[in-house]
């Protein structure tokens, strides 16, 4: 009997410096940026987002957009708008651990936008102000480069709203600030961690 509480005993000073660090690495805070491969193809919006680990299962990110450019089609007579100003913060809960696998998160959200549309040629500005819900995956491609997948939805109240009959114009088709629920990202994102 004595042999083998020993053996147990032994044998618990040998591995357990092995969970010591795995528990002291799981505490280790991560950092990680990452960019929207969707945002540059959709115009070339500038676009970064910073994330910190807060704990195995919970991280905090803040990111930007910026898109200054139009495009005017000569064939087609069109303007192609989608300039925008975007700030937004946040926090994630990742079910198996932070900055890989599933997630779902929530954030807050300003933009200031500018934007028309290739089927609808109306030209629609204003500010809005809200927040959401969104939810994806992060694949891990190498131990630091991860290639995230994410979707999801907002709303809040649009402020100096006003959608205009065409970019050049100018004549005032609605002018309605008021509350609104939209689609706010697809994102297909490139992650580095440090």
């Amino acid at each position: 009997m004595k042999r083998r509480i020993l053996t147990v005993i032994l044998i618990l000073t040998v591995i357990s410096p092995s969970f010591r660090t795995a528990a002291q690495e799981s505490r280790k805070t991560q950092v990680a940026l990452s960019t929207d491969l969707v945002d540059w193809a959709n115009f070339g919006a500038v676009n970064l987002e910073a994330g910190v680990s807060l704990h195995q299962h919970f991280s905090v990110h803040a990111g930007a957009k910026y898109n200054p450019w139009n495009f005017k089609t000569h064939n087609l007579g069109l303007a192609l708008y989608n300039k925008q100003t975007t700030a937004y913060a946040g926090f994630r809960y990742w079910p198996w651990y932070v900055f890989s696998g599933w997630w779902i998160g929530a954030q807050a959200q300003y933009t200031d936008y500018k934007e028309t549309g290739i089927w609808r040629h109306a030209l629609d500005t204003g500010k809005a102000i809200g927040g959401g819900l969104s939810f994806g995956y992060t694949l891990m491609l190498h131990e630091r480069l991860n290639l995230e997948f994410g979707a999801g939805m907002w709303a809040g109240r649009r402020y100096e709203h006003v959608l205009y009959c065409c970019p050049d114009c100018m004549q005032v088709r609605e002018s309605d600030p008021g509350n609104f629920v939209a689609l706010n990202d697809i994102s297909i994102s490139l992650m580095y961690v440090f």
